[in-house]
Formats: C-alpha cells, structure tokens, sequence
C-alpha cells in the first residue's frame, strides 16, 4: 500500500491546473444570501501575496460594537469553512449578530488568496511556501492588516487547526505581537503532531514524506485529487474515508451533518501547497514542532546550523490571554500532542475539553452553537475591549 500511494503521489496534476476558486463556487455568495453585508479585502505580504480577507462588518441590523475578530481557518480550509452551517449554527454569523465586526482570513495559496505582484499560481515560486510563512508573514499581516483598518489598537483571534500553529509559531517568533490581541482562542489546538492519527499523515511521514513530495516540485497539493481520482480503490472500498471531513485527512468526528456533506464539498477542501504537507509530515515523523527540515546543508543555508530550529513553547507571550478547546477523538490535534503543549506552555491558559468532539467539530459541528461557541462569547466579552460601533 506505502509503495503504490508513492507512485501514485508522484501522477498529481500538473502546476498549470492549479485549484484559482475565485471563479468557482464562492463564499461571498452564501453570506449575502444570508443577508450580511459583505466587503472583500486585500492584504499584501511583504513577500508580495495577496491575501483575500472577507468581512463581515455587522450583524444582520445588529451594529458592530465590540470591535474585530479576525477568524484563521485550518489545513486545506479557507475563510468559507466557518460560514458553510446556517446562521444560527455558524461561529461568523453568531459573531457577527452579536456585535463583533468579523474579519475572516485567507492564507497564501489557499484557492482565495491566489495572486502575488512577482509571479502567479502557475510557477514554482509561487507554491514555496510551508507553514513557517503562514505563521512569519502572513498571520501578522492580517492581523496588522485588521487593526490598521478598523483602526482598533487590538482585536481579537479564533483559529482552528493550522489557525492555530501559525498563531502560535507567529507569536513566538514575534512576541510584540500579542500587544495587538485581545485573546487568542485556539479550536482544535496544534503545535505538536507526533501523535497524528490520521491516516494520510501517517503514511507519509512513514514514506519520508518530504524526500517523495519534493520530487513533485514546489507545488499545488489538492487534496480531492489525491483521494477522489488516484485513490480510487480505497473510496470504493472506504467512501466515508473519501468523503468531505473523512477520516484520511482529518480524523473521526462525531456531529457534523451527513447530510449536508454535498454541499460542503461544494465548497471544501482547498489547496495548499506541497511544501506546506512535507512540512506537516517532518514534524509527525521527528515529533516536534520547528521549523521546514531542508536536510543538513539546506538547513546550514537558512540556519546557519545543521537541524531547523524549534519554535520553542516556553517563548510563547505569557501576558496573552489564551484559551482552548480540544477534542477528546481528535485525530489531527491528537490529545497526547494537545497534553504536551498544554504542559509546555508558561502562560495561564484556560481549556475547555468536549472529550466526544474530533478536529472538524468545533467548525462544523450541529451542536457547535451550544456546545461550544456560548463559551467563546462569554471569553470574548471577558478580554475584548468595548469599542466605538464599526460600520
């Protein structure tokens, strides 16, 4: 099985048939439909990417008057992951209806944000990228992005999944940053990802995951072309591992709908790049949580030393307010990995653990709106500061 994924990882798309969703069923769509205003902003990197943010900047007759949240979506998401369930049921839409000016973020390369001022999704150098340049360039560009803009000295940050590894890295990296931030609130925490689960982590990482990827170029990954067209044995054999949140990629999850699973992949996944998978694969192999692994003399050229460096837990901003919510089943954020975050950490966290919930419930869950977001309400009104109504 190892041998034949390898082969068929080796057949993915060519880079001119990269996954531009611009053109493609969009968002922006379903939040006007709802009746939400809506404005699409830009944000440019200092590298020259262009990041999409969608706004949502009041309620439905409902002001803006607790000032921005920005919302950071997760491996192979985009900003539509948090708007997919109805309003009543979706983090965005009840944010938003309950007064906060909702900022929802795009990472480079990520069907939304496809668009850099040197070169376009078609060449190389626009797909390298892993997560060490989402959490150094463009997590502070949003959020410098969002608070320019509002004109709001901080805000406050969700993130789900690799939402959540860039905040951190980002703010270890450059702790000045958590001068910006209200809160940071993490579902489906990840630094450390040793204890990965899910399948397709694993068997990369087992196939040396960076030395087999990298013979595909510094490239698109789309994730529905691996499973749904070169792993057409396993989707007939397993569909539900096939399906939109299916357990190949993400783990089990226990409440979200099944029947709505057409219209989520409408919408869901999205791409990221290579680079970005190899990344997450090195750190499920050697277990820790550091920087892309360019081998010895790569790594003497970005480092100036033979292994990438750590990001190291213990240099997370210990004045940021800091909550999480983890699942008990969660394949991604696997509670082993979660454990050892939480135990490395110096700053006064608060956890809130559902232990039935897998990584895609805290997103998409039915009974998310009940379960979980009252509480990221009742934390955001403890650490957001009051502001002046946004409109």
């Amino acid at each position: 099985m190892l041998l034949v994924l390898g082969f068929i990882l080796l057949s993915l798309s060519p880079l001119n048939d990269c996954k531009i969703l611009q053109q493609e069923p969009n968002i922006t769509t379903i939040i006007a439909g709802y009746g939400y205003p809506l404005e699409v902003h830009v944000a440019v990197t200092s590298d020259g990417y262009e990041l999409i943010l969608h706004r949502i900047p009041h309620g439905r007759n409902v002001p803006a008057t607790k000032g921005p949240v920005l919302l950071q979506h997760g491996l192979t998401d985009a900003s539509a992951g948090w708007c997919l369930n109805p309003p009543d049921e979706s983090l965005a839409y009840i944010l938003a209806d309950s007064g906060y000016d909702v900022w929802l973020g795009n990472n480079r390369g990520n069907g939304y944000s496809m668009s850099n001022v040197n070169y376009g999704p078609n060449t190389q150098a626009f797909w390298d990228f892993s997560w060490d340049e989402l959490a150094l360039i463009d997590f502070p560009t949003l959020i410098n992005y969002v608070s320019t803009t509002t004109q709001s000295p901080k805000i406050s940050y969700i993130g789900h999944s690799e939402g959540t590894i860039q905040a951190f890295a980002g703010l270890i990296s450059n702790p000045s940053l958590a001068d910006k931030l209200h809160v940071f609130i993490a579902l489906a925490p990840v630094t450390y990802v040793g204890g990965i689960t899910v399948s397709l982590f694993q068997i990369l990482s087992h196939l040396d995951a960076d030395d087999l990827l990298a013979l595909l170029g510094l490239r698109e990954f789309f994730l529905p072309d691996l499973v749904h067209v070169l792993l057409p044995d396993i989707c007939k054999v397993s569909p539900s591992t096939c399906g939109f949140g299916g357990t190949l990629f993400y783990g089990s999850d226990s409440f979200v709908n099944i029947t709505r699973l057409d219209f989520y992949t409408d919408y869901e996944p999205f791409p990221t790049s290579a680079k970005n998978i190899i990344h997450w694969s090195q750190c499920v192999r050697a277990n820790t949580f550091a920087k892309y692994d360019y081998g010895i003399a790569g790594n003497l050229l970005h480092y100036g030393q033979i292994t990438p460096p750590p990001y190291p837990i213990k240099d997370f901003p210990a004045t940021l307010p800091l909550v999480l919510f983890t699942g008990g089943i969660d394949g991604l954020a696997d509670p082993s990995d979660v454990a050892k975050l939480l135990k490395d950490l110096p700053v006064n966290h608060t956890v809130f653990n559902i232990p039935n919930y897998g990584h895609l419930d805290p997103l998409l869950g039915y009974n998310a709106h009940q379960i979980i977001y009252p509480t990221i309400l009742e934390q955001l009104v403890k650490y957001h500061k009051q502001e002046e109504p946004i409109f």
